[in-house]
């Protein structure tokens, strides 16, 4: 099954992106599908909370393929989709959050920051700080998750990307300005240097 997702939501995607024969409901139905039944695998509710940054051989390409990168070993993964494509990810974001939400890892937090750094967009905002808040919440003190592989720094930068292209997005009032800012302030605890500039910045 994990290695029928990555060829098969690769061609997918090929058709919706690249040739754009196929109705946007189909293709979001099918990678909705496939990451529910992703989902139930032992693989997946393994992957959950682990400390390692290793990915299990089969698992490790369908999880990539589902947020739109390609995996191969001793390789960096990579998102496939160009910035055209990437514009049109917002249909995808529901089942993207619940992915990212439900499996937290390394792995699947480096999947979906390559993603969303290819072209963020105002529209992207709570979907990037409710990934975060997840991964803080199954990596509260982890410096090794949030220091040494990148993600802190990452995180932050794309929330300010976002910021700046809409400042009001983080106004006081917004609902999701609560969240960055318990995210911001236990980014800064684990000493993050970006959030706490960031801290500094929005204030």
């Amino acid at each position: 099954f994990f290695d029928v997702i990555s060829e098969f939501l690769q061609s997918v995607d090929a058709v919706y992106f690249n040739i754009g024969v196929m109705h946007e409901d189909i293709a979001v139905s099918v990678r909705n599908a496939l990451a529910q039944r992703l989902m139930t695998s032992r693989g997946w509710q393994r992957l959950g909370g682990t400390r390692s940054a290793s990915i299990e051989m089969h698992l490790g390409p369908a999880i990539a393929t589902m947020f739109f990168n390609n995996y191969l070993f001793n390789q960096p993964p990579k998102c496939y989709l160009l910035p055209l494509g990437a514009d049109r990810l917002d249909l995808f974001l529901p089942v993207l959050g619940i992915l990212a939400e439900s499996g937290p890892s390394h792995f699947v937090a480096v999947m979906t920051l390559n993603l969303i750094e290819v072209t963020p967009k105002s529209s992207h905002l709570p979907f990037i700080v409710a990934a975060a808040m997840a991964w803080l919440r199954s990596y509260p003190d982890d410096t090794y998750f949030w220091i040494d592989h990148d993600i802190g720094r990452r995180v932050c930068v794309l929330i300010e990307g976002v910021w700046r292209l809409e400042p009001a997005l983080l106004d006081s009032k917004q609902a999701v300005r609560l969240d960055v800012d318990r995210l911001l302030a236990a980014l800064v605890s684990l000493g993050v240097v970006e959030a706490r500039r960031l801290e500094e910045t929005l204030r």
